[in-house]
């Protein structure tokens, strides 16, 4: 079984470079007593295949470019404290924000902190990266290395959106955007992830105050694409359209069709004569059998009006007729 990682292949746990069979054959004589690679599980391959195509994004600090940049950055420093987030639940809108114990924004210390050691881990990722793609037998020890930035990079990112989640569920809160409110926060969580790749520690400004700005633009962007996907498909009835005409007869029971014409026969509906024309010409309530059903500009052009004021008489009348069947029929023929 054998993964690939650029132009290295891992064959059982050991690493080569697929050479051709002459050649092969000639290292094992020539290299007999060298050491073998060390076995590697699937998943310390798999954690190599996440962290040599993990995509990287540096924000450069005058920190890294002196002697002991390392130290400067995991050493010196405090420890930034990392609070629980078993208070989040984002497909809930709560009603109070999270208590001061359970979630807190960080200082801007402590976000220069985090910032600079994700961002330094990210640059040795960078480097263990090109190393390794440009190495034809890359050393275990350089594995490692790689794995390990990898790690120490995804450990301060998430320590950085943990420490943010409540800011999302706020700005998602206060939104005007339309949309479903755990739609705008998973928008957001995104939104969050970008803005700390790309967020310089250095400028002097909180994390917060880029992070507002993204949020802001990403629940904009998205409560424009719902408006106009809604615009494109309507969900919800509109009395402004015209509504389906059921043409075969046989659909509508003969209980409906009774209850219908007597309706419309009565008074009860109180419908104007005008009203009884259009439902005559337009359903043909009052006729036998097979009768003639109009549309809205052949029945304007019988009663003389424009098809518009048609469709706006159709609906009003429909309108009085349902409320009378509502009041009448027994629940289970009108779910019917």
């Amino acid at each position: 079984m054998r993964f690939f990682y650029g132009h290295i292949f891992f064959t059982r746990g050991y690493i080569s470079t697929m050479p051709t069979p002459k050649r092969q054959s000639k290292r094992a004589t020539r290299s007999s007593g060298s050491k073998s690679r060390r076995r590697r599980s699937s998943i310390e391959r798999d954690q190599i295949d996440r962290a040599f195509t993990e995509p990287v994004i540096v924000v450069q600090s005058p920190v890294f470019k002196k002697k002991d940049a390392e130290k400067l950055v995991f050493e010196i420093p405090f420890e930034v404290p990392r609070l629980s987030v078993a208070w989040y639940c984002p497909a809930i809108d709560r009603a109070l924000p999270p208590k001061s114990g359970e979630a807190r924004l960080l200082t801007r210390k402590e976000e220069a902190v985090l910032f600079r050691q994700y961002n330094f881990a990210r640059m040795k990722l960078q480097s263990m990266q090109d190393r390794i793609s440009k190495a034809k037998n890359p050393k275990d020890t350089d594995l490692d290395s790689l794995v390990h930035w990898y790690d120490i990079s995804i450990e301060r990112r998430d320590h950085i959106i943990e420490c943010n989640l409540a800011l999302v569920l706020a700005m998602a809160k206060r939104s005007w955007a339309t949309g479903e409110y755990a739609d705008l926060v998973a928008e957001g969580n995104v939104a969050l992830l970008r803005a700390v790749d790309r967020f310089d520690c250095e400028l002097g400004y909180k994390f917060s105050t880029y992070a507002c700005r993204a949020l802001t633009t990403a629940f904009n962007r998205f409560g424009r694409k719902q408006s106009k996907h809604k615009d494109t498909v309507p969900f919800e009835f509109d009395p402004d359209r015209e509504p389906v005409h059921i043409r075969d007869e046989e659909i509508v029971s003969v209980e409906h069709l009774r209850a219908i014409r007597k309706v419309v026969r009565s008074e009860e509906a109180q419908l104007t004569e005008v009203e009884k024309e259009v439902l005559r010409y337009r359903f043909g309530l009052f006729s036998g059998q097979n009768p003639p059903k109009f549309t809205l500009e052949r029945a304007g052009k019988m009663l003389g009006i424009s098809k518009e004021r048609v469709r706006q008489v159709q609906i009003r009348a429909l309108c009085k007729i349902r409320q009378v069947l509502e009041d009448q029929l027994p629940l289970d023929l009108m779910v019917g």
